[in-house]
């Protein structure tokens, strides 16, 4: 028998299609943020014929890195083979960039089968109705364009490479905090529309303490949602006290020599699963 199974590259005019699989597998997101990680970055179809039957995306940060993540295949077509090849395909295109994503449990046997190897860093995801304290720190303030320069470099060392075209997406539709200490910008945090709410993230600072007063200047009530490393318990155990229970985790895994964090600042929430 022929294997009529194609990976064409996934364009904008598939929107509907990939949210149709998204919906299929019950992820949160809307189809306004699946557009986003589409417009970002690039990524396969897994068709048959008609029919779809997954997807999968990849961003690239320049020839520093790349990122894998939306990799679905329909409930209905597991089996066969599929999730291998797409992701192959995937890392085909990457290439020769390292390569970054976050492990589901279905998926993690395939990416060790692939070479992928687990950081032992862990991602928690955080989500519920927001009860906090309107607790505000008086070195937060809303960001001005004059800042977006510190905001890249501060990024840049804590992601390992830089992202602006990422910052400028999740920029325009949310709000930005700023923490200032002297006069130098210490750390930078988004809040932003996502999923069945908001989500605050990326959260990027020195330490804990600082991490918690830039959620709370965006934390607000309603539906959200933060996804931030394991070994952040201070900054978890706030989150969880204001209402957002654990919810899963995610094993960090690599492929290659990704480039490492540079200098005081870390990542504390990411911006989504598939963007870090």
């Amino acid at each position: 028998m022929t294997d009529a199974t194609t990976f064409p590259a996934v364009g904008p005019a598939d929107l509907d299609a990939v949210a149709a699989l998204v919906a299929e597998v019950r992820w949160p997101h809307r189809p306004v943020d699946i557009d986003a990680l589409i417009r970002l970055g690039h990524g396969r179809l897994v068709c048959d014929g008609d029919d779809t039957l997954g997807v999968g995306l990849w961003w690239g940060f320049g020839d520093a890195l790349a990122r894998l993540g939306l990799i679905i295949v329909s409930p209905g077509a597991q089996g066969r083979g599929l999730g291998r090849r797409l992701v192959e395909a995937l890392l085909a295109d990457a290439a020769p960039r390292p390569v970054t994503l976050l492990a589901t449990r279905a998926g993690r046997p395939l990416y060790d089968r692939l070479g992928f190897v687990a950081t032992g860093s862990e991602i928690a995801q955080h989500q519920g109705e927001y009860r906090g304290s309107t607790r505000r720190d008086p070195r937060v303030r809303i960001a001005v364009p004059a800042d977006l320069p510190a905001l890249d470099r501060i990024d840049a060392a804590a992601f390992g490479t830089g992202r602006r075209p990422v910052l400028d997406e999740l920029m325009t539709p949310g709000r930005t905090a700023v923490l200032v200490d002297g006069n130098e910008i210490a750390g930078y945090a988004v809040e932003r529309p996502f999923g069945r709410g908001t989500v605050i993230g990326p959260v990027v600072a020195r330490d804990e303490a600082d991490a918690i007063a830039l959620f709370d200047a965006l934390a607000r009530p309603g539906f959200l949602r933060v996804d931030l490393p394991t070994d952040a318990p201070r900054f978890a155990a706030h989150v969880s006290t204001a209402g957002l229970a654990f919810d899963s985790a995610s094993p960090v895994m690599t492929l290659g020599a990704v480039p490492a964090p540079a200098g005081p600042h870390r990542i504390f929430a990411l911006a989504s699963h598939a963007l870090g």
